[in-house]
């Protein structure tokens, strides 16, 4: 006790705050605001039409759809896959279902024909995947064009992460579990792709409105 009336004015207790997860998962699309984003971005042409199918379709982060390259994203009529880079260097890849492949196979069409067009663009792009107006599409021109895309589609507030949520809602909706949909996401720890399992309040509400009904 003596001790501790000698040192303590001294002592510096260092408290590591809790992290309280915020109640039910991240906030994704609904079906027919996903749909509306869908028809809007096809309306934009090739290029943002496959882009913002590989968002939803691959559940990439913005900044791993910006890296692709012509060769991360083979392509046929029955099968496709992403190459993703993402945090960490860890590369990843996953299936893509047919409507980002679709979408792809014509935005690489429409790419080719740009860059014969365009030889100081095609020099400037290299094997990136997204042209933009002088080079690669940037990260915030991959953010700009899912702004865009959302605006047009009724969600002013879209941005890319929102998209990335509503592929892995999509998941777990369909019956993926906690390790798959860790890996197709990226996740280091289990406990990130948790949040998709967490009930919302409502859900948790009406499962007791049904437990209780006497």
């Amino acid at each position: 006790m003596t001790l501790l009336y000698e040192h303590g004015p001294g002592l510096r207790l260092a408290i590591k705050r809790a992290r309280v997860p915020k109640p039910g998962a991240p906030e994704a699309l609904t079906r027919a605001q996903e749909n509306a984003v869908r028809r809007a971005a096809d309306r934009r042409g090739p290029r943002d039409a496959a882009l913002i199918a590989v968002l939803l379709g691959a559940g990439a982060r913005a900044e791993e759809a910006q890296r692709l390259t012509v060769a991360d994203v083979p392509i046929t009529a029955r099968s496709g896959t992403a190459r993703l880079h993402g945090k960490g260097d860890e590369v990843r890849t996953v299936p893509l279902p047919l409507p980002a492949r679709e979408r792809l196979a014509a935005w690489l069409l429409a790419r080719a024909e740009l860059l014969v067009a365009r030889p100081a663009l095609a020099e400037a792009v290299g094997e990136g995947l997204w042209t933009g107006q002088r080079g690669r599409l940037t990260v915030d021109g991959v953010t700009d064009v899912v702004r865009a895309v959302g605006t047009a589609a009724g969600l002013p507030r879209l941005r890319p992460h929102r998209l990335r949520h509503t592929y892995a809602t999509r998941l777990r909706e369909a019956g993926a579990d906690h390790a798959q949909i860790q890996a197709l996401l990226g996740h280091t720890s289990i406990e990130t792709t948790a949040r998709y399992f967490r009930a919302s309040p409502a859900e948790v509400a009406d499962l007791v409105d049904r437990a209780l009904d006497y």
